[in-house]
């Protein structure tokens, strides 16, 4: 269930079977988000990394409980395992509501920026689907400035409410039911267009 972190490793060695689509959610939290996907895509092999080990130590036994086998975990960050990843391997991405890093001066801490674009956009498929939560207002702009000016993520918005409204495919995190931010939810939904 753990992702070797010594070498590059194909999706079959890993999952023990060749899938039609490859995900991954990055600092999955508790773990329910991923399951439930998991769960509702048997199709999807799905990768979730997150450091902190009571998190792991959840999303394992809800793994379990429901004999979910799509499923593999890298416990650390996912920069940490972007490069052994196939080229063009992933078809979907989630970064839910990921450390907002608050302090203007931490800021240089959040997740997403120009490098880690880069890195994760090797392992994207033409076409592949990157899902952006967070319920704070300043990450939210950062974030889509971010993928904006990188040029390869176009924004699938086309109405305030496809930011606003929760997406139907979305499952509801721990975290988000406890409504510590600074703002309502915002989903930005993105087109990866190699380039």
């Amino acid at each position: 269930m753990i992702i070797p972190t010594d070498k590059d490793v194909s999706t079959s060695e890993l999952f023990g079977f060749e899938p039609s689509e490859l995900w991954l959610e990055i600092g999955f939290g508790g773990g329910e988000h991923l399951a439930q996907q998991a769960k509702a895509n048997p199709q999807a092999a799905i990768i979730g990394a997150e450091p902190f080990v009571e998190g792991q130590a959840k999303l394992v036994a809800e793994l379990e409980s429901q004999g979910l086998e799509n499923v593999r975990i890298h416990p650390g960050d996912i920069r940490e395992i972007l490069s052994l990843l196939p080229e063009q391997s992933t078809d979907r991405v989630f970064i839910l509501f990921p450390d907002p890093w608050p302090k203007q001066r931490h800021r240089k801490r959040r997740l997403v920026q120009p490098e880690f674009l880069c890195g994760l956009s090797h392992t994207l498929k033409p076409g592949a689907r990157v899902r952006f939560a967070t319920d704070i207002a300043d990450y939210a702009e950062q974030a889509l400035a971010v993928f904006l000016n990188d040029g390869r993520f176009a924004w699938s918005a086309q109405t305030a409410t496809d930011w606003r409204d929760e997406p139907p495919d979305h499952f509801k995190t721990r975290y988000q039911s406890k409504k510590l931010g600074d703002c309502e939810p915002v989903f930005l939904d993105f087109r990866f267009q190699a380039g």
